[in-house]
C-alpha cells in the first residue's frame, strides 16, 4: 500500500520540477507575418467583391427605375390618346359648325372635322399632332321640345326636373364649349358648337351661349332667319389636340415646358395650340407619329390590313371616312445611361427619319391601332 502522493512545492526552487510561475512558451506565441498577410488579402478580396456587387446592383437599380418610368409614361400617354381617338365623332355627324370652325383657327373649307391630322406641323421632320372632337357621354341631354330657338339664339333650354339634368346643367361653366347634334333637321343632320357665355342655370334649365350667326359656316347650316329644330341632343364638347412640345425653333411646338432634353406630350383644349393654358401630360415623349386608314367610298368595306390604304394625313373631305388611326410613339428615359455604355439614338418612326448620333438614352417604341367606330357608323348614314 502506497503512501500519499507528494506534491511539488513551488515555493522552493527546484530544477527538477517545472517553473509554475512562468507560462509555457507556446502559449505566448502570436500571429506570424505570413498569417497576417493572408488575412489581409482575404479581407481585401471579400470587401472588393462586396463593393463590386453593390456597385453593379446600384447601377442595375437605376437602369430598372428608368425603364419602369418609361413604361409608366408610355402606358399613360397611350391611354390618353387612344381613349380620345376612339371617342372621335361621338355626338356628331362627323363634322361641326360654329365656334372653332373654318372661321376660327382651322384651314378647312367647310365644317370643322372631328378628326384633324397635323402631319409634321413644324415642317422640320418632327412629330405629328392630332385634333379630335367629341361630346362628353356623361352629360348628354335633350333640349326642351316646346321651346323653339332661333338660329341666332344666345341660350338653349333644357328640363331641369327630368332625370338628372339639373345636375348636368350645373356642370357647364362659362368659357367651355357645348356641342349639339341636330338629328331631326329637314335641312340635313348638323352638329353645332357654341361657346358658353355664362354658367348653366340649373334652376331654370337654361345654358347661355354666344351668338354664332356671324360665323359663315354656321350661317350656311342654320341661316339667321330660321330656327333650330325643337329637340337637340347636347353635351359638353371636348376639342382635344395632342402634340409634343420639344422647344423647337419654329413656332408650332415651342410654347410649353418641354425642351429638347425633356420633350413633353401636351393637351390643348381650344385649338389655339401652342398656348400658355395647354396642359402638360407626360414627360419624355420624344416622338408622336399618326397614320390613318381612310375609306373614301362608304359603299365598300376597306381592309385596313392593306398598307396601301394608310396615309400620313387626311385630305379635306375625307375626315368623316377615317376608319382606323395608328398612334406610334417613342418614349425616352429621363436620364442617359449612367455608365455611358448604351449608345442610344432616336429610331425612325412613321414618315420621320431617325435621329443622328448616339446620346446614351434608353428608348421604347409603341404602336396602337384604334377603330373610330363613330365615324364608321356615320359614313353609312
Amino acid at each position: 500500500m502506497t503512501g500519499p502522493r507528494s506534491v511539488p512545492d513551488c515555493s522552493v526552487p527546484d530544477c527538477s520540477v517545472p517553473d509554475c510561475s512562468v507560462p509555457h512558451r507556446r502559449a505566448r506565441r502570436g500571429f506570424t507575418l505570413i498569417e497576417l498577410m493572408v488575412a489581409i488579402v482575404i479581407a481585401g478580396l471579400t470587401i472588393s467583391g462586396l463593393y463590386t456587387l453593390f456597385n453593379v446592383q446600384s447601377r442595375q437599380f437605376v437602369v430598372q427605375d428608368l425603364h419602369m418610368e418609361m413604361h409608366q409614361n408610355m402606358r399613360f400617354a397611350t391611354d390618353m390618346i387612344t381613349r380620345s381617338v376612339r371617342m372621335a365623332g361621338y355626338g356628331s355627324n362627323g363634322s361641326v359648325n360654329g365656334v372653332l370652325g373654318p372661321n376660327g383657327s382651322t384651314d378647312e373649307n367647310d365644317e370643322l372635322p372631328v378628326i384633324i391630322s397635323h402631319d409634321d406641323p413644324d415642317g422640320d421632320d418632327g412629330p405629328d399632332a392630332i385634333t379630335v372632337v367629341y361630346a362628353d357621354p356623361s352629360l348628354m341631354m335633350d333640349s326642351q321640345n316646346n321651346v323653339i330657338e332661333a338660329c341666332g339664339t344666345t341660350s338653349l333650354t333644357f328640363r331641369p326636373g327630368h332625370l338628372s339634368q339639373a345636375d348636368k346643367i350645373s356642370q357647364f361653366t362659362a368659357g367651355e364649349l357645348m356641342m349639339c347634334f341636330d338629328y331631326a333637321d329637314m335641312r340635313g343632320m348638323n352638329t353645332f358648337i357654341w361657346a358658353l357665355s355664362a354658367d348653366g342655370d340649373s334652376t331654370n334649365g337654361v345654358i347661355y351661349v354666344d351668338d354664332n350667326s356671324t360665323l359663315s359656316d354656321y350661317a350656311a347650316a342654320c341661316p339667321s332667319n330660321e330656327n333650330l329644330t325643337p329637340i337637340l341632343t347636347c353635351s359638353k364638347a371636348n376639342v382635344f389636340t395632342f402634340y409634343i412640345d420639344d422647344d423647337s425653333t419654329t413656332t408650332e411646338q415651342s410654347n410649353g415646358p418641354g425642351t429638347a432634353e425633356n420633350p413633353v406630350l401636351m393637351l390643348d383644349l381650344d385649338m389655339s395650340w401652342p398656348d400658355d393654358d395647354d396642359i402638360p401630360l407626360v414627360d419624355n415623349i420624344e416622338d408622336l407619329q399618326i397614320e390613318y386608314c381612310v375609306n373614301d367610298d362608304p359603299t365598300t368595306t376597306v381592309d385596313c390590313s392593306d398598307s396601301s390604304v394608310w396615309t400620313d394625313s387626311v385630305a379635306d373631305g375625307d375626315n368623316a371616312y377615317v376608319w382606323m388611326v395608328r398612334i406610334s410613339m417613342v418614349v425616352r428615359s429621363a436620364r442617359a445611361d449612367p455608365r455611358d455604355l448604351y449608345p442610344g439614338s432616336r429610331p425612325a418612326l412613321g414618315n420621320r427619319s431617325a435621329g443622328s448620333g448616339g446620346d446614351n438614352y434608353y428608348r421604347q417604341v409603341i404602336s396602337s391601332e384604334v377603330t373610330v367606330r363613330n365615324l364608321r357608323y356615320q359614313s353609312y348614314l
